[in-house]
C-alpha cells in the first residue's frame, strides 16, 4: 500500500510530513517561514499546503529542537493543551508530541520556544500525549524540583538513542523509527543543534525503504552516531535510500573545513554517505538554492552541496534542493511515494495538474550501483 514522505520548500527551514498507509500522519518540525506581505516570497504557504493534505488531527508532531527554523508559527497552527488562548478556531490537535529533553530543561526561552516548552512540560506533568527523547541528568534534576511530577512516574515516556520509538512497528504501522540522537548528556550548556532528534525511518514496503532525518546536527555528532552504532553492530540502522541532510547543506555537518571546491567529510561521515547509501538513493537539502559563489548568504554552502551531488551521481541517484523543486520560480512540495513497486518514486505535479511518478529501482547498501 502507498505511503508518502514530503519535504516542504520553506527556505532554510524544516518541515517533513510522513503519510502512512493506515492514514496516520507524522509531522517532523513545523516552520511557517513565508512572509505573507511579500508577494515575491517564493516560500510555500505552509499552513495552507498542510491543510490540503491533513484533514484531521496529527498522530505525531515531532519537534527536533526549538530553533525558529523548526518551530516558527507552530502556536498559530496547532491546538495546545496548556492554555486556552491556543485552543480557538480550527487548530489541528497533536495526539502525541515528540521533543528532545533539552526543550524541557532549557531556561531563558522566549517566543515560540517558550510556548513549546510550556506545552511539553504540561503534557509531561499529565503523563500523557508526549515522548521525551534522551534522559540527561538535568532532566531528572528538573523533575526533582517540581512539586507535581516524579521522575520515576514518567520514565516510560522517555526514549533513548539506540531504541525504537514505541507505538510504531513495521507490521502494525508500516513504519518504525530508530533513534540516533540525542545522546544522554551531563553537560550544563544546551546546544540545540547537537541535542536535536535524529532518526532513521524504515518503511515496510518491498524494499524496506530507509530514510535518515538529519535535523541540524554537526559532523562531530554524526561521527559519534556512526561510532556508537557500529560498536553495537547496528550498521543497518544507518543505511539509507533517502537522506534529509543536516543543517541546510552546511559544511559543518560534513567536516571541520569548508574546502575550496568541495567539503571533505570526516571519515565517519564519509562512510555514512558513501558506503551506507543504497544505489539510486536520494539526497534532499531543505534549503534555499545552492549559491554560485561565496558572497551569498550561507548556508547552504556550495562546497558541501558539491560533495552531496558527487555522492548522488556516483550512486546513480539524485540531489534535490527543496526551493528548486520543480523550479526555482515556483517551488512545490517534494514528495516521494513509497510502495510495493519501488523503494521511492518522485511525485511530480505537472502544469496540467496531472501527476506522474519518477521511478527508480533501488539496490541495497553495499550492493554498489
Amino acid at each position: 500500500m502507498e505511503q508518502k514522505i514530503t519535504f516542504y520548500p520553506i527556505g532554510n527551514a524544516d518541515t517533513t510530513l510522513i503519510e502512512l498507509s493506515n492514514d496516520q500522519k507524522v509531522l517532523v518540525d513545523y516552520a511557517d517561514m513565508r512572509c505573507k506581505d511579500d508577494p515575491n516570497d517564493k516560500r510555500i504557504d505552509l499552513p495552507a499546503e498542510l491543510n490540503k493534505v491533513v484533514k484531521k488531527d496529527y498522530d505525531v508532531v515531532c519537534f527536533t529542537h526549538c530553533d525558529n527554523d523548526h518551530i516558527c508559527g507552530f502556536s498559530d497552527f496547532f491546538y495546545l493543551q496548556h492554555a486556552t488562548v491556543y485552543q480557538s478556531g480550527e487548530r489541528k490537535k497533536i495526539k502525541e508530541l515528540w521533543v528532545p529533553a533539552s526543550i524541557l530543561t532549557e531556561t531563558n526561552l522566549t517566543g515560540e520556544a517558550r510556548i513549546l516548552r510550556s506545552e511539553a512540560r504540561y503534557r509531561l506533568k499529565n503523563k500523557s500525549g508526549i515522548l521525551v527523547f534522551s534522559r540527561p541528568k538535568k532532566l531528572k534534576e528538573w523533575c526533582d524540583q517540581q512539586e507535581d511530577i516524579c521522575y520515576d512516574d514518567i520514565r516510560h515516556l522517555i526514549v533513548d538513542a539506540g531504541q525504537l520509538v514505541p507505538g510504531f512497528t513495521l507490521a502494525g504501522s508500516g513504519i518504525e523509527f530508530f533513534v540516533h540522537s540525542p545522546f544522554v548528556s551531563g553537560t550544563e550548556n544546551v546546544d540545540r543543534n547537537c541535542e536535536a532528534i535524529v532518526m532513521q525511518a524504515t518503511f515496510n514496503d518491498s524494499c524496506k525503504t530507509k530514510v535518515i532525518l538529519g535535523s541540524d546536527i554537526n559532523h562531530e555528532v554524526w561521527s559519534d552516531i556512526v561510532k556508537v552504532t557500529r560498536h553495537f553492530k547496528n550498521d543497518e540502522r544507518l543505511a539509507w535510500d533517502i537522506f534529509h541532510i543536516s543543517h541546510h547543506s552546511s559544511y559543518t555537518s560534513l567536516g571541520p573545513e569548508k574546502g575550496v571546491n568541495e567539503t571533505v567529510p570526516n571519515d565517519n561521515v564519509k562512510w555514512l554517505f558513501e558506503t551506507m547509501g543504497n544505489g539510486r538513493s536520494r539526497i534532499v537539502s531543505p534549503s534555499w538554492s545552492i549559491p554560485t559563489n561565496d558572497d551569498d548568504v550561507q548556508p547552504p554552502h556550495r562546497q558541501a552541496a558539491a560533495y552531496y551531488k558527487r555522492v548522488a551521481n556516483n550512486k546513480q541517484g539524485e540531489f534535490r534542493v527543496t526551493m528548486d523543486h520543480p523550479t526555482k520560480n515556483k517551488p512545490e512540495p517534494l514528495t516521494y511515494i513509497i510502495d510495493s513497486y519501488s523503494c521511492a518514486r518522485l511525485f511530480i505535479k505537472a502544469a496540467a495538474a496531472i501527476s506522474f511518478p519518477y521511478e527508480h529501482k533501488t539496490s541495497r547498501a553495499g550492493d554498489g550501483k
